[in-house]
């Protein structure tokens, strides 16, 4: 029962950064910033936020249509590890890609990301 509540507690993460990912639109401006990129890359942005976002909300409903079964069986932990180090390896990525921001912001985003990775790590320890 402990590691269920982890369980939704990683799939309200996910439902969240999911929600965080449709307001890309608005908050780059992307009606005005993507027309001055490359035809490419113009689509590869909203293409990747788009399937982000699916991935997050499916996790999402994996965790919460099969709670249970998410912290005890081997494919469920399989999920919630893969998960965790999808949330760490973001996280590791932050200063990377987000050099320019200033170190505050980049430190805030980056324990953003270690709360989902540690969301899913909680939800594998042992009821």
């Amino acid at each position: 029962m402990k590691s269920q509540f982890w369980v939704y507690a990683a799939a309200a993460y996910n439902m969240a950064l999911a929600g965080f990912h449709l307001g890309f639109w608005r908050l780059f401006r992307w009606r005005e910033e993507l027309p001055k990129l490359q035809p490419v890359n113009r689509g590869v942005l909203p293409v990747l936020n788009i399937m982000l976002t699916f991935v997050f909300l499916a996790v999402a409903a994996l965790q919460v249509g099969w709670a249970r079964e998410a912290g005890e069986t081997p494919l469920g932990r399989v999920l919630l590890g893969v998960m965790a180090g999808f949330w760490l390896l973001r996280a590791a990525l932050q200063p990377v890609f987000w050099a320019p921001l200033p170190r505050t912001t980049n430190l805030l985003f980056s324990l953003l990301f270690l709360t989902g990775a540690g969301l899913h790590l909680l939800a594998l320890l042992p009821a």
